[in-house]
């Protein structure tokens, strides 16, 4: 997990920051209250609820700081860095290597064309993909510009019309 090794670098989706969909507690996707068999960790341990920071009382707590830290002045401050990594110039080549944020070839969208592959070759690399991910498509090849100063006070949404912004997202 993200609280025992730095090698888990997984991007949450957006619905993960929205406080509404973790209310009540039962009804969050961080909470297994399916009580699903999801197996065991390594120490044996049986896996069940996601666990918490300390921080966080409960699941509608944790999202709501987490995206207050989103929303806050020093993440839009350099929101504009991220984006440069994930989509933009710094994802490929000498840029990417400055940046140290160069992963495996056949990690890049469209580096590989599964077609064609024979079984093994595919399920392999399926696998890996299904396993670690896979690069989205570079969206910018130059310096994506810094937001507004202020922009993180001033959502584009309020919170209350996220759920309907989201079921429309959905949709589409």
């Amino acid at each position: 997990s993200v609280l025992r090794s730095t090698s888990d670098v997984k991007e949450l989706l957006p619905h993960f920051y929205c406080p509404e969909l973790h209310a009540p507690p039962a009804a969050s996707f961080l909470v297994n209250s399916l009580r699903l068999q999801l197996g065991c960790r390594h120490s044996g341990e049986q896996v069940g609820d996601v666990e918490l920071p300390p921080w966080a009382g409960s699941p509608h707590e944790f999202a709501s700081k987490c995206r207050q830290a989103l929303e806050s002045e020093a993440v839009s401050a350099a929101l504009h860095k991220w984006v440069d990594l994930i989509f933009g110039h710094k994802q490929r080549g000498a840029a990417a290597v400055g940046a140290d944020n160069v992963f495996c070839p056949s990690a890049y969208e469209g580096a590989v064309e599964l077609e064609g592959l024979p079984p093994d070759d595919r399920r392999v690399l399926e696998l890996q993909i299904n396993e670690f991910g896979q690069i989205p498509l570079q969206l910018f090849a130059a310096p994506h510009p810094r937001r507004l100063p202020g922009a993180a006070s001033r959502p584009l949404l309020r919170e209350e019309e996220l759920p309907a912004a989201i079921a429309v997202a959905a949709a589409a």
